[in-house]
């Protein structure tokens, strides 16, 4: 009878180089790697900023100006709070101090520069205006609520 499956000896399957040429040399190591470790602790507290007062108010408010302010007003209020919160000049220096010092800078570097002023006035208007608009005014009909409509030549 034969048997399903041929019979192999264990030299045939054993592996062995015909010199000791053949087979690579081993790879040196120059170094062993170092052991790893690692460590982490951390402890902090944290208090949750006014980001919503500070997302709504204006340059003008951060600088305590009124909108048609000059150039002379606003470099006046920027130098009076700047030596007021700035956290390297200031009496006694808070944790806010570093980002109201860069509130109250980035009020001063628009509004000093006539074009980024008229920029940015533009765009609070426009969005002093959004907020005023009723959702009904932007055009929705009332059987589709969550699409507007736009008509084609087709559709005509």
């Amino acid at each position: 009878m034969i048997s399903p499956l041929p019979a192999l000896s264990p030299s045939f399957l054993a592996f062995r180089p015909s010199s000791p040429a053949a087979s690579p040399p081993p790879s040196p190591r120059l170094h062993a790697p170092p052991p790893l470790s690692a460590s982490f602790s951390a402890s902090a507290a944290v208090t949750a900023p006014d980001h919503a007062a500070a997302a709504s108010s204006s340059f003008y408010d951060v600088l305590g100006l009124r909108p048609g302010a000059s150039p002379r007003e606003i470099k006046a209020a920027y130098r009076r709070l700047a030596l007021a919160v700035n956290p390297d000049a200031a009496p006694h220096p808070t944790s806010s101090s570093a980002e109201d010092f860069i509130r109250v800078h980035a009020a001063y570097f628009t509004l000093s520069d006539p074009n980024k002023r008229a920029d940015y006035d533009r765009r609070l208007l426009l969005s002093a205006g959004r907020r005023r608009a009723h959702p009904a005014a932007l055009g929705r009909s009332p059987s589709f609520p969550a699409r507007r409509s736009r008509r084609t030549w087709e559709t005509d």
